[in-house]
């Protein structure tokens, strides 16, 4: 069976995108100490590099960046993740903030700004999520089978503690295996899983999202093999 654990078991790895050194110097340090995991990007072509290597479960992303502006970077984290995301702006003007959460931001925070603001609203996002923000078929726990873990309200999967970054569609097929190891469940059960506003998925696609499920676990690890296919009904994940 799987393990269902308080989500706050899990340490929140915070990915800073600004390219004010001084600022990052002050932030990096004071979140590590409020037991977040800090890691930091100059500009966005860089932070959207580390996002798609090592994923996230929160983004702080300044706006007014060299080669990749924080708008620009988060459009292009929101098509393939629903990972919470705050913008930095030294700029207050309501049509920037506008802008910023239509985006597809979390929360928007002028500069300047204290620590303890940031904290509060990195804290309040995920009280959000863990009170239902994202749809989970058990009340907003994180799952754990063997070296898996899985935590649907940050959007974050881990093997072997190593994130694997996912789309909405391959997090959700994997996360309806793993609640059920060991059980066969057919394309049209997955289907029912995969389904949502934002996405169509058929029978013969499934096959296609399992094919690339297994491919980016095993970018981390080319020994995963925990997906099996049941030939004739679908699939199932080992118990």
């Amino acid at each position: 069976m799987p393990i269902l654990l308080s989500c706050t078991d899990m340490i929140v790895r915070i990915l800073l995108v600004d390219d004010d050194v001084a600022l990052g110097g002050i932030l990096a340090p004071a979140l590590g100490d409020e037991g977040f995991q800090v890691v930091t990007a100059r500009t966005g072509r860089e932070g959207l590099q580390r996002f798609e290597a090592d994923g996230a479960d929160l983004l702080i992303l300044d706006i007014l960046m060299p080669e990749m502006d924080g708008l620009d970077l988060c459009r292009r984290v929101r098509r393939k993740s629903a990972v919470p995301i705050i913008l930095l702006s030294s700029r207050g003007e309501e049509v920037d903030r506008v802008t910023g959460l239509d985006t597809g931001a979390d929360d928007y925070v002028t500069k300047p700004f204290s620590t303890r603001e940031l904290v509060a609203r990195i804290r309040a996002i995920e009280r959000r999520l863990a009170g239902g923000g994202a749809a989970t078929a058990a009340g907003g726990a994180c799952v754990r089978v063997g070296p898996l873990e899985i935590d649907a309200a940050r959007f974050l999967v881990r093997w072997r503690e190593q994130p694997v970054t996912l789309t909405k569609t391959e997090f959700r097929l994997l996360e309806a295996l793993a609640r059920h190891p060991g059980m066969v469940l057919s394309r049209e059960q997955l289907l029912d899983q995969a389904r949502g506003d934002d996405v169509t998925v058929t029978e013969r696609t499934v096959d296609t999202f399992i094919k690339r499920l297994r491919k980016k676990v095993r970018e981390v690890d080319p020994a995963f093999d925990e997906i099996e296919t049941v030939i004739g009904i679908g699939y199932r994940y080992r118990e």
